[in-house]
């Protein structure tokens, strides 16, 4: 896919048992799958399906009303995971794919998944911080809630950014385009999808300096 300007490591295989970058893809799927099935069981039975809005997703995502996240402490990490729609479900596996490979290719199978981990829990301590200590935020914490891996794959944006910013992706194509030119892509692109919705713009640079914390420590030997 590329070369880099890092130590190499021993790649492992993208079908081995072990390989945390699938691990991470397949649990986003089995989830998509899990939600959508559960969907069209309330549809084949005749429920309105504003009742699986209402009813069974809120147990996935996590809300920013914290007398709500006491009933359903899981959703901190469920959140993670959790993706109805589509094209954002793919958008997301997309850049895991692209980023996680890369961060596999040059630190390693363990790094990822706690890499993930925290990312998204940056991304869940902040968002609940600010829409219960924001007042212009307070005003909608109970109808706010959070969803999908999109600031777990900043965290591992720019963690793999950091090691490497020069690790090259398609050489082939004039020397090759450089990590951080993509990642510069990434990020542009994710706050403009962000933009719209209210108080989500810091999660999600709390998640892209915990991937930066996250790699200069790698980097130092931690």
């Amino acid at each position: 896919m590329g070369y880099r300007d890092y130590p190499k490591l021993n790649k492992t295989s993208i079908w081995a048992d072990n390989n945390a970058l699938m691990m991470l893809i397949i649990i986003n799927v089995l989830i998509f799958i899990l939600l959508h099935f559960i969907r069209t069981v309330y549809g084949l039975s005749g429920i309105p399906l504003e009742l699986f809005t209402k009813n069974t997703y809120p147990w996935f995502t996590l809300p920013a009303n914290m007398s709500l996240l006491l009933t359903r402490p899981w959703t901190v990490v469920t959140t993670m995971f959790t993706q109805l729609n589509t094209w954002l479900l793919l958008s997301s596996l997309f850049w895991l794919w692209t980023f996680g490979y890369i961060l596999q290719d040059l630190t390693g199978n363990r790094k990822i998944i706690p890499l993930y981990l925290y990312g998204g829990l940056a991304a869940v301590v902040v968002f609940l911080l600010g829409f219960n200590l924001i007042p212009q935020l307070g005003a909608q914490k109970d109808m706010a809630v959070m969803m999908g891996a999109a600031p777990s794959v900043m965290a591992i944006a720019v963690a793999a950014t950091t090691v490497s910013p020069n690790y090259r992706i398609f050489p082939m194509i004039g020397g090759g385009i450089p990590l951080w030119a993509i990642t510069a892509a990434y990020v542009i692109i994710d706050f403009a999808a962000i933009g719209r919705v209210p108080g989500m713009f810091l999660p999600h640079l709390a998640s892209g300096l915990t991937g930066f914390l996250y790699a200069r420590s790698l980097m130092k030997g931690n």
